[in-house]
């Protein structure tokens, strides 16, 4: 529940461009208990310009969600914690329809195939396989480990970031999510 009321709290600051000193100490209040791996973003940065790669080695651009919260994964085949919980974001994306994508990026240099074996291994069948092979996009987003997963607003904005696995599928962020949806 204190994720969801913090996220509130991130979203009505964000939604008026900055921060007054209220806001900042309030966020930094639920920053220092349970939520302090969750990062919110220090300035504002659109990545709508930012490319990857599908399974076709298509490029494709976050402008081509826009409109979408999107729930954007870095990940590796061979990260324990990404392979722990990559089944929940397979069930996040099969629980909410509408303007809402997970896009779990793989960062493995091995390529397509070990990808897809790891999906169908893991039974992994409601999320598209993306691809940074080359670490440009993880460059791009200062990106300093795996599984590191952003929030991206409906106009492309980075809203925060958060290092390190999670069940991503828990009501909770379910809630944060359709929330995010609907404003």
């Amino acid at each position: 529940m204190k994720f969801f009321i913090f996220i509130l709290i991130i979203l009505t600051s964000l939604s008026f461009k900055s921060y007054n000193n209220k806001d900042n100490d309030l966020i930094s209040e639920f920053l220092k208990n349970e939520l302090e791996d969750f990062e919110l973003s220090k300035e504002k940065k659109n990545i709508s310009n930012l490319t990857f790669k599908d399974h076709k080695e298509k490029e494709i651009s976050f402008s081509d969600f826009k409109g979408k919260i999107l729930l954007v994964n870095f990940w590796a085949t061979w990260c324990a914690p990404c392979i722990k919980e990559m089944p929940s974001l397979d069930r996040l994306e099969s629980k909410i329809n509408g303007d809402f994508d997970v896009i779990a990026i793989s960062v493995d240099r091995d390529g397509v195939e070990k990808v897809t074996d790891f999906f169908d291994e893991n039974k992994i069948s409601n999320l598209e396989k993306f691809f940074d092979i080359k670490n440009s996009l993880a460059k791009e987003m200062n990106l300093y480990g795996v599984p590191t997963s952003f929030f991206v607003n409906k106009e492309g904005d980075l809203i925060g970031y958060y290092q390190g696995d999670m069940e991503w599928d828990n009501d909770t962020v379910i809630n944060f999510i359709n929330y995010l949806i609907k404003i």
